[in-house]
């Protein structure tokens, strides 16, 4: 599989992509305005403890206070002010582990105390931060994890020769007192890139902890790296045959951050300066175009439905032009279309930054082989995922539950606002329906004038004018003929189609017309 990073910026907004194949695997995006918080490390004051949740909230100076877990509470990280100047100065004791006993909150923290935290979880929607004190610092290959002798390795390799080899390494080059995790991208590298990265991630924090020890209040002490030195740190690996950047800012911070750690990388990185857009020249500004989409097309002629709801994604998979040639081929109709929509499904996830709840309504098979085939296809696709997932096997009605973890917003969220007209339902009311709540409008009203003016959309006043109905004449007749008034009906583009107002009488949900 080839890979590719794309950089494209504008003063408007900044875009990542990872492809594979040619194809878009990841998407990231920043604006001027709206900068990611997840990495970000404060300092914080505790505002009020909900010992029934096991929970409490911080101010860490967001619009929205955080939210902190009891399981996401390290005593040994609490930030008490003498037991703050110690851990920052060096005299306090580092723990062996970050494994500690679960206490009950409110016996670790108090209203009003100071504590070191770092977000895990982006605000999405009506919900805040969601914050840690368990603190780390991401690198390329290594995360640092202070006030700990841990030594760890990713989960990404099951060759136990190899995850000793790399934990005797780390050892021996790591200062005492702080942990260290080798990153997937490490687990290839050389020792000088290990010790360029200590370096860095040590800078890094000894720089926090300094910010954290001066001033007073809520305070940020680390800012997360910006859009691109973030997607080199988490995408650029061996794998990774080019990387484009179409500005020369990014270009060169690109280069001087790859030359640090990793120097025989650096001949990777290109400056783009072709007059075509770049993500034109790679022929990838049109799916971009459809990452919203509700209808994803297959290959085979099948598609998907993606649809969100507040509990969960649903995804349903049709065969759509994809009909077979007979009777005999359906089951394999069927397969054909089911393997396509899962290979989609789990680009979808990532591209679109799905998270949470997913169910997925594939086609039912009647193939117990078929259907293994599609659950262990998944589950090697999942397993690919940059984010934590996990899933079923298949009901008996051929629905898969898929759970990928969702630390920021998805990009849907990102990129639009719920619509004014529909609230978000994603649909409005029909003619008729409208028609049905005038004529219950006006059974509301009293004394009702002999001439009523009723504004309404065009789409509504051609239904009323229409002459076709079954029933002979017009909706607007039989109106009149019911409420034994002549209605003067007003065409207004600016009104939404299901809305309506009177002028001469009131009531119901309606907009009254003014004098």
């Amino acid at each position: 599989m080839t890979k590719k990073i794309l950089f494209n910026a504008t003063s408007t907004e900044k875009r990542a992509a990872l492809l594979e194949n040619d194809k878009v695997a990841e998407l990231v995006v920043e604006r001027p305005d709206y900068f990611r918080l997840v990495g970000n490390i404060y300092r914080g004051k505790v505002k009020s403890i909900l010992p029934g949740l096991q929970a409490a909230f911080v101010d860490i100076g967001l619009d929205k206070c955080a939210f902190l877990h009891a399981s996401d509470v390290d005593p040994s990280l609490i930030l008490e002010e003498d037991a703050m100047m110690d851990r920052f100065s060096g005299r306090g004791k580092s723990s062996k582990s970050r494994k500690v006993p679960r206490i009950p909150i409110e016996k670790v923290l108090q209203k009003g105390q100071v504590i070191l935290v770092q977000v895990a979880k982006e605000p999405i929607r009506t919900k805040g931060a969601k914050v840690t004190t368990q603190i780390s610092l991401a690198g390329r290959f290594l995360v640092l994890v202070p006030d700990t002798d841990f030594i760890g390795v990713s989960k990404k390799t099951s060759d136990s020769a190899r995850r000793s080899k790399l934990k005797k390494l780390i050892a021996q080059i790591k200062p005492p007192g702080i942990g260290f995790i080798v990153r997937t991208n490490g687990l290839k590298v050389s020792e000088t890139e290990f010790v360029n990265e200590i370096h860095m991630l040590l800078d890094a924090w000894r720089k926090a902890q300094e910010a954290a020890l001066s001033g007073t209040g809520t305070k940020l002490v680390h800012r997360e790296l910006g859009i691109t030195t973030r997607v080199i740190r988490d995408l650029f690996s061996e794998d990774v045959t080019e990387v484009h950047a179409d500005q020369e800012d990014d270009y060169k911070e690109i280069l001087h951050y790859v030359k640090a750690l990793s120097p025989e990388m650096a001949k990777r990185v290109f400056r783009y300066k072709d007059k075509v857009p770049l993500f034109d020249k790679f022929n990838i500004e049109k799916d971009l175009d459809r990452l919203l989409k509700r209808k994803v097309w297959l290959k085979s002629g099948g598609y998907v439905l993606i649809d969100r709801t507040e509990a969960l994604v649903a995804i349903d998979v049709n065969t759509g032009r994809n009909v077979g040639k007979n009777k005999a081929s359906l089951e394999e109709t069927i397969y054909k279309t089911n393997m396509d929509a899962a290979i989609e499904i789990c680009r979808q996830l990532r591209l679109r930054d799905i998270g949470g709840l997913i169910v997925v309504d594939f086609i039912d098979m009647m193939s117990a082989e078929n259907r293994r085939k599609i659950e262990s296809a998944m589950r090697k696709m999942l397993d690919a995922d940059p984010s934590a997932t996990d899933c079923t096997g298949l009901s008996k009605f051929c629905l898969m539950e898929i759970t990928r973890k969702r630390v920021r917003p998805e990009l849907q969220e990102f990129f639009t606002d719920a619509c004014i007209t529909c609230g978000g339902l994603g649909w409005i009311f029909s003619p008729e329906t409208v028609t049905a709540r005038i004529d219950r409008d006006l059974r509301r009203a009293q004394n009702k004038p002999k001439k009523i003016t009723v504004t309404i959309h065009p789409a509504v006043a051609e239904y009323l004018r229409d002459d076709s109905n079954p029933s002979g004449g017009t909706m607007k007749s039989m109106l009149e003929k019911e409420h034994k008034c002549a209605l003067n009906i007003v065409e207004d583009e600016e009104y939404d189609q299901d809305e309506f107002g009177f002028k001469e009488i009131s009531g119901g949900n309606v907009r009254e017309e003014e004098e």
